[in-house]
């Protein structure tokens, strides 16, 4: 931080609160000794320091209960396997750009035929 140049009336302020400030109170001398009756006489909290990890631990118990349990059920078996056989068929052919011989054609009006009985 950049410290102002100092000036006139600055000096005149610091010399007005140096002069007028307070004077603090006397410290007690048994002071420490009466914060330390005072710990001791407080009540310790009843719960232990190593009770922190007990509501996470709960919490990491059902999460893995419950992802095991959704493993153990079955996936329900599709209903129309060839048409998603199909689908993941000609989709794996249209990402590494393969097209299976029987279904080249010559024409484009008979390869957009072809492309919409697939999609069905």
């Amino acid at each position: 931080m950049t410290q102002l140049p100092p000036n006139e009336e600055d000096r005149q302020w610091q010399e007005f609160l140096r002069q007028n400030r307070p004077a603090p109170p006397p410290a007690s001398p048994d002071l420490e000794d009466q914060l330390m009756k005072a710990i001791e006489r407080s009540p310790q909290p009843a719960v232990s320091r190593r009770m922190w990890a007990v509501p996470p631990a709960i919490a990491a118990g059902l999460l893995m209960a419950w992802s095991g349990y959704r493993l153990l059920i079955p996936l329900p078996a599709p209903s129309n396997a060839a048409s998603v056989e199909a689908f993941l068929e000609d989709n794996w052919n249209g990402v590494v750009g393969e097209t299976p011989a029987n279904l080249q054609s010559n024409s484009t009006q008979a390869d957009w035929m072809l492309s919409a009985t697939i999609a069905q």
